[in-house]
């Protein structure tokens, strides 16, 4: 039986799982969505801007009675159909 190295046991036992892609998100004006904003209150909203001037796009969205909001898509749950 032959030693084998703890480097060699480390890689025999690594796992070799692959992690799904998450599906490309993309939203135009007037989609309906789930919003869940910085105080934690979750509304449904209407997108009334898509903003792309930094690395990650930002949504620009109305909901309520003359009430906006600039989220990050993390923020956006689903889309409402």
């Amino acid at each position: 039986m032959t030693c084998v190295g703890w480097s060699a046991r480390l890689f025999l036992s690594y796992n070799h799982t692959v992690l799904a892609k998450e599906p490309k998100r993309e939203f135009k004006v007037g989609d309906r969505v789930t919003v869940s904003l910085s105080g934690g209150r979750i509304v449904d909203a209407t997108v009334t801007a898509v903003v792309k001037y930094t690395k990650a796009p930002r949504l620009q969205v109305s909901y309520g009675k003359d009430e906006t909001a600039l989220v990050y898509l993390w923020q956006v749950s689903a889309p409402k159909v």
